[in-house]
């Protein structure tokens, strides 16, 4: 998310640029990110979102303006030279010529730096605990355009608005980077979403600024194998009993529960269950695991989890617990994993993982969903690091 944001911000000072420099309407613009700089020659490689490498000429006219956080006037813009560019530097090219040049030559550049998507992605994340609130859908009113969500163990009803914005997550990323743009009509009963916006006093409602929104998968499932050089392991679903590949990236959290916890949760999720599934064992861990319904800035708009808006105190206890390396899960271990569908829905992406839960599948082989509802995306809109 904090990639929209940031060429959305830069793009916001078009008007301004053009009024600066009383450029043509043939003028085209072009935006992304700065991978490669080449002083000497007055050049560089802009590689735009879409994955495309352009070749970024200057000249002694081309206009290069730094744009600080939070400025959007080009008036106020400050000067760079092209040797003040670095690797990772956000900005909008400005240039007459075709849309979609591969060789451009820039009228004018107005830049944001690495050091300033830093202190937008802070700030945004700062936001995103503050205001951000997190949960499953549970209703959807087209004709009021309101959501029900549950957050924790209570609904909160979440009004949006024409000047709400909608993202979906991708089917293999749980970042906000990787979301797309999306509209009122596709958020399900069933998604995870996460909400930025202004609560009730009461907690009980919330009038949404952005909205995250995706299906991901909450299953129990047993170890098979651990590659731990590959950042895979192999897992039994207890719910369908079928092998799933779970893959980790950087943005995984592996979480164990201490034994006396897990016996403490246990307790309580057996007795809330009137003690349904006890003595069933863990290879009976079925409900909610595998039934590729979603589970939560999160970490997103980012990542620091946070702010998970009601999680209540499983959530808080899960979040304390000690984190694990991949190469500690042992075959027959027990689990509970948040994963993304996956465009392969037998190789998924890793969220979150939960060990130690052998005694809770044992009492409540059906407490997946209400582990991970509790322990969910978290509180900024979309994804860690992300620039």
């Amino acid at each position: 998310m904090k990639r929209i944001l940031v060429a959305l911000a830069l793009l916001c000072v078009e008007h301004s640029i053009h009024t600066a420099t009383a450029q043509t309407a043939s003028r085209e613009q072009v935006a992304g990110t700065v991978s490669s700089v080449t002083a000497s020659a007055n050049q560089f490689v802009l590689k735009t979102d879409k994955g495309e490498s352009i070749a970024v000429s200057t000249t002694d006219k081309t206009v290069i303006l730094h744009l600080a956080p939070g400025v959007t006037d080009a008036s106020k813009a400050t000067r760079m030279t092209l040797g003040d560019l670095q690797n990772g530097d956000r900005l909008v090219a400005y240039y007459r010529g075709t849309p979609g040049d591969k060789t451009i030559t820039a009228t004018t550049l107005a830049v944001r730096t690495t050091a300033d998507i830093g202190a937008i992605n802070q700030a945004e994340l700062a936001d995103w605990k503050k205001r951000g609130i997190a949960g499953n859908v549970t209703a959807v009113d087209a004709a009021a355009k309101t959501i029900t969500i549950k957050s924790g163990a209570r609904p909160v009803t979440i009004t949006t608005t024409d000047k709400t914005e909608f993202h979906r997550y991708s089917p293999d990323s749980a970042k906000a980077a990787d979301a797309k743009p999306s509209d009122f009509a596709g958020v399900k009963v069933g998604d995870q979403v996460r909400v930025l916006g202004n609560k009730s006093a009461d907690g009980s409602s919330d009038t949404a600024e952005s909205i995250y929104a995706g299906e991901f998968r909450q299953l129990a499932a047993t170890v098979v194998s651990v590659n731990a050089a590959n950042g895979e392991m192999q897992v039994k679903d207890l719910a369908t009993k079928k092998p799933l590949t779970i893959r980790m990236d950087s943005d995984s959290t592996l979480k164990k529960l201490d034994p006396q916890m897990a016996a403490m949760l246990a307790r309580r999720y057996g007795a809330a269950r009137g003690g349904q599934g006890a003595g069933s064992g863990r290879g009976e861990g079925r409900g909610q695991g595998g039934e590729g319904r979603s589970a939560g800035e999160g970490r997103g708009p980012g990542d620091g989890r946070g702010g998970r808006g009601g999680g209540g105190d499983i959530g808080g206890m899960i979040d304390r617990s000690p984190t694990i390396q991949l190469a500690e899960l042992k075959p027959g271990d027990a689990v509970l994993i948040l994963t993304t569908m996956g465009s392969d829905p037998s190789r998924v992406t890793c969220v979150q993982l939960l060990a130690g839960v052998d005694p809770i599948l044992t009492a409540a082989p059906n407490s997946t969903r209400d582990l991970l509802g509790g322990w969910n995306l978290g509180g900024g809109g979309g994804g860690e690091g992300q620039q």
